[in-house]
């Protein structure tokens, strides 16, 4: 169930109790007194985790009122907010940040419900990849976006009707790239499209790649947003691409395995993906269902190649596998090597960095929104899956306990 914060119980007398939360992993103190409350949800005894707050599983204290991080101590005191959550045993960290996803349920053919599948599993806030084009993005907006649990922003796909069908590209009719409307809609929801998306597949753009690909960076020059693009397969050459994008580009599923990705045949790192990474191209993971080799992963990171952030690309057709959730991808880079603190920040911090929202979210600090992620780390053998079927075993995996959005507390699978 959600917990909610108790009514006002001005002038009666109550006694404490403590319950188990839904998924029999930490206690729910309900704290009532004749007094009025400092804060509406108290979290004490987790280790926080937030290398740019100078928290490396730290055990302190999160007060929080009115959906916002009001303080961070050693200790606050029990009757101090009106309910209290004993999270010791967990990690707690920044709400995840989940930069690529697709949530336009029911109307582009990948889609998922948002609620379940992001703030159910420990995402705060998620950022669909291109779901909605000018045509659909109003439904969107209406929705989903203004009706969700989960703060979602989007990227605008550059081809009018978005994702709405799996057989026909997107990009095949460049009636559908109009820049003018694209514009327009993104002028008309300011508060919620950051940037523009295209998907170079030659599937996708048959023989419309460079020009669809121009008429996406007209659309970013017109607006000032960055463009996210999908480089697999693409009728463009990597290098191509790449001398078109700008800084603060987005460059998703960056450890794909195809002629366009960022190594070369015999798996060395191709000199221009550096060259981008220096200009300031931004790399993220996009693992999806097909676009995660664990192989192109290894050698990059052996080379030094880290992805800039971690996502999903979670939707229809790896709901169940091999991607599961954000989380899941976490677990991956784990155990390809990356510290746990590092893979944290690339779900918290880089993302919102990325985006230009670090210190609203991404990061535990006062006055930073209250959301909140609660995780432990669950050890012995862990089986992976990339979107190519290969598998690795790993000894550890990162589960969710409990998700806090704006300060509204949500236990795993309540929103199913």
């Amino acid at each position: 169930m959600e917990l909610c914060k108790p009514e006002p119980l001005e002038q009666k007398s109550f006694t404490r109790r403590k319950e188990w939360s839904s998924d029999c992993s930490f206690f729910l103190i309900w704290q009532v007194t004749t007094v009025s409350t400092e804060y509406d949800l108290l979290v004490k005894n987790g280790s926080l985790l937030d290398a740019g707050s100078g928290l490396n599983q730290t055990v302190k204290d999160i007060g929080i009122q009115d959906g916002v991080i009001r303080t961070i101590q050693d200790e606050i005191f029990e009757e101090t907010a009106g309910t209290v959550i004993d999270a010791a045993g967990t990690i707690i960290c920044a709400g995840l940040i989940d930069l690529h996803v697709h949530v336009w349920d029911g109307v582009a053919h990948l889609a998922i419900p948002p609620d379940p599948n992001c703030v159910g599993k420990g995402v705060t806030t998620a950022f669909d990849a291109g779901s909605a084009g000018a045509d659909t993005y109003p439904g969107f907006q209406k929705y989903v976006i203004d009706v969700s649990a989960t703060r979602i922003k989007a990227f605008l796909h550059i081809s009018s009707q978005g994702q709405l069908s799996r057989n026909i590209g997107e990009l095949a009719d460049l009636q559908y790239a109009d820049v003018d409307r694209a514009i327009k809609t993104c002028e008309s929801y300011k508060d919620s499209i950051v940037g523009i998306k295209i998907r170079m597949s030659d599937r996708i753009v048959g023989e419309n790649g460079k020009e669809g690909l121009k008429r996406a960076l007209d659309v970013c020059e017109a607006t000032g947003l960055p463009l996210m693009i999908h480089p697999n397969a693409s009728p463009i050459s990597f290098s191509g691409m790449m001398n078109e994008l700008r800084a603060g580009d987005i460059v998703t599923h960056c450890y794909h395995r195809s002629d366009t990705g960022i190594l070369e045949s015999d798996g060395t790192l191709r000199e221009d993906a550096s060259k981008a990474r220096d200009k300031g191209i931004h790399f993220d993971v996009g693992h999806g269902a097909g676009s995660f080799s664990f192989d192109v992963a290894e050698a990059a990171l052996r080379q030094g190649f880290e992805p800039g952030t971690i996502s999903s690309d979670l939707h229809k057709y790896n709901l169940d596998g091999p991607v599961y959730s954000l989380l899941e991808t976490v677990s991956k880079f784990i155990h390809l090597g990356m510290p746990l603190e590092t893979a944290i920040e690339k779900v918290t911090s880089a993302p919102a960095r990325t985006m230009g929202m670090l210190g609203e979210i991404g990061a535990l600090r006062e006055g930073a929104l209250a959301d909140l992620t609660l995780i432990r780390t669950q050890e012995g053998p862990a089986e992976f899956t990339d979107a190519l079927g290969s598998k690795r075993t790993g000894d550890l995996r990162l589960e969710h306990v409990s998700t806090i959005r704006a300060g509204r507390v949500y236990a795993p699978g309540i929103l199913d």
